[in-house]
This record gives C-alpha cells, structure tokens and sequence, in this order.
C-alpha cells in the first residue's frame, strides 16, 4: 500500500494516510489536530519502513478501517539528583 506521512515540525503528531488523501477531508479526525502538518513523506509499506515504535499491522489496519492512522508523542521529564 501507497501511504503518506505527514509529520509537524516538534514531530509530536504523526498522521499516515493512504497516497493522494485529502487529509482535510478525513472525517473522525479533529480539525485542530490537522494543524501544522507538514507535506507528506511518501512511502510504500511493503518495501519502505515507518518511523521507529510504529507498527506497520496497527498502522494498515486503521487506514484500512477508518482511512488514517494518527499519533501523538507524549514525552515526560523528571528531574533527578544524583547526589542521592
């Protein structure tokens, strides 16, 4: 399958669709989520690979069911002291 990534510029969210997807016409999808994606990275998911921790089942499955697969990557810092 022909897909596209869209990724924003912090690569915080990550929306895949199948080539040629008008992305402002996905329906179950927030239209604020949408915003700051950037031009999609073509790929095909036989041959190429998805970004790293991505499961190309999941991701065929969902475009297959709702159209899109879409991510976002929640990152958590804690402060340590290393003196302890």
């Amino acid at each position: 399958m022909q897909l596209d990534i869209y990724r924003d510029q912090a690569l915080e969210k990550l929306l895949i669709v199948e080539r040629g997807t008008d992305i402002n016409q996905l329906t179950g999808i927030k239209q604020g989520f949408l915003k700051g994606l950037d031009r999609p990275n073509q790929i095909d998911s036989d041959f190429d690979k998805l970004p790293t921790g991505i499961k190309p089942d999941e991701v065929l499955q969902a475009v297959n069911q709702h159209g899109f697969f879409a991510s976002t990557l929640v990152t958590h810092a804690r402060e340590i002291d290393p003196s302890n």
